[in-house]
């Protein structure tokens, strides 16, 4: 009887033991031996973030193995640049690119950072990596460079051919395939012209035939043939299951990994942000033309806070970029409201709110490397693509809105019209035509435009030269239309 409990507990620990174990040999038949995630549409900061998350999270899950299935026409160069680093990084993950359809710019990038690339037969298409402005304008060598130098980083290491790489990027390099003498049949070397005009003539005596594939003033662009002969793609299959077959997977222990729908609202909000910036400008701009505080405003702050969460989301934005900001807008509510003319508050408002903006679209601060520095310069270009934006469309509301029944109490023609008084029409608010002369007091700043009071009638009043601070006495100069035109009162 005294081995009695003693053999119990060895009984309960062997169970215990044997139901952990079958628990783990379940857990690991539940689990994937792949996991495919769809890269399609353009690849932005928040697409790039969330595809990042995906292979996080195959790698918690003990999945070795991640395909990524590319449609996509590609996307900001930081972005992609920043997707394709994370997966050339990974050495405990085996990262398969499959271009589905296309896998252009950004996308091409992508699939060169992946440890192999797989083509479909009928309509897989990939290259056309020269870097664009949203104009369709290419970009300059300098940056150029820095997109030929990360991809040719992964060019080396997957062992893709290099000079047809750079010929993706710049569209004046020119290549030839070259057959050499003692190199087995079916083996060829790619060569820009430049390099080959460099070359011994012991060397180029030893070509036996020379095609010229990539002229000059073209970027190489390749349909799924050209992609497997190049040496780009390991096979073009004609179907995912072939893909499978290849890659010797059962496809039923495949599962796919989709994005969350917070991961799609973010990814599309993402791709509105300068549209944001504008937006918010514009319609803060239009309140700061009118007293008080109403739609416009609402909606203005409205943008930024969306702008501001959308990054803050992303981890690019932080409690500083906001801080500067609002500094930013105070300083030049300051200059706006309190202090005349326009100096070094107004040119410290903007640049705090440019900087801000700036740091709102990067991880890091100053840039180190090459990569962050091509990051920084797209930075500066979408923010300063979004002030001249925001701009062109004042000018443009400038001449539209008043005109539009029901909206030209938005905003003063002459507020955006860069405080010049036009003619807005024939139309007259009852009273005004007797009132030139008369004399007011302001009761807002006229910067140029504000409110006056007239006796019993409060009215909306413009400026033509000097600013007018609040409660100063002030003449009606002028009626033009349903614009009263007034100056400060002289004194005798």
């Amino acid at each position: 009887m005294g081995f009695g409990r003693p053999r119990r507990r060895f009984l309960a620990c062997l169970l215990g033991a044997v139901c952990l174990l079958c628990a783990r040999q379940a857990a690991a038949q539940e689990r994937p031996d792949a996991f495919i995630i769809k890269i399609g549409g353009v690849i932005t900061e928040a697409y790039s973030e969330a595809v990042q998350r995906k292979m996080t999270y195959a790698l918690e899950q003990g999945v070795d193995t991640v395909i990524l299935e590319l449609d996509t026409p590609g996307g900001t160069i930081q972005d992609s640049t920043e997707l394709a680093d994370f997966i050339f990084r990974q050495e405990e993950l085996r990262v398969i690119a499959y271009v589905h359809s296309q896998a252009f710019s950004g996308g091409t990038m992508v699939a060169l950072a992946c440890d192999e690339i797989y083509i479909d037969a009928s309509v897989g298409r990939m290259g056309d990596v020269a870097p664009v402005l949203p104009t369709g304008e290419i970009l300059g060598e300098k940056i150029q460079t820095v997109v030929r130098e990360t991809m040719l980083g992964y060019a080396r290491a997957r062992g893709y051919p290099e000079s047809l790489v750079k010929a993706m990027v710049t569209k004046e390099i020119e290549v030839y395939r070259l057959q050499m003498q003692d190199e087995p049949e079916g083996h060829y070397t790619y060569v820009t012209s430049d390099d080959l005009r460099a070359w011994a003539e012991e060397k180029l005596d030893r070509i036996i035939q020379k095609d010229l594939i990539v002229p000059a003033g073209e970027l190489l662009t390749m349909h799924a043939d050209k992609a497997v002969e190049y040496g780009f793609a390991r096979k073009a299959v004609r179907s995912p299951q072939e893909l499978m077959d290849v890659l010797q997977l059962d496809s039923r222990r495949v599962e796919r990994l989709y994005l969350t729908g917070s991961e799609r609202l973010l990814t599309f909000l993402d791709a509105f942000s300068p549209f944001l910036i504008v937006g918010g400008f514009v319609l803060i701009f239009m309140e700061l033309s009118h007293p008080g505080f109403g739609l416009p405003g609402i909606l203005g702050v409205a943008c930024f806070v969306a702008f501001f969460l959308i990054k803050y989301t992303l981890h690019y934005a932080r409690m500083l970029e906001v801080l500067l900001f609002v500094a930013g807008l105070i300083l030049l509510a300051l200059e706006i409201f309190v202090i005349p003319g326009f100096g070094v508050a107004g040119i410290t408002g903007i640049a705090l709110l440019f900087i801000s903006l700036v740091l709102a679209f990067q991880e890091f601060g100053i840039p180190k490397t090459s990569g962050e520095t091509l990051a920084f310069q797209w930075n500066l270009l979408k923010v300063m693509g979004s002030f001249a934006a925001t701009g062109v469309s004042l000018v443009v509301l400038a001449r539209v809105l008043p005109s539009v029944p029901g909206l030209g109490a938005l905003v003063h023609r002459a507020d955006l019209a860069a405080a010049r008084v036009g003619d807005i029409g024939e139309m007259h608010t009852p009273g005004l035509s007797g009132m030139a002369g008369q004399e007011g007091i302001a009761l807002t700043p006229l910067h140029p435009a504000g409110r006056a009071e007239f006796g019993e009638r409060v009215l909306d009043v413009v400026t033509e030269g000097d600013f007018i601070e609040k409660g100063a006495r002030i003449r009606i100069r002028e009626v033009r239309g349903n614009t009263l035109v007034v100056e400060p009162q002289r004194e005798a």
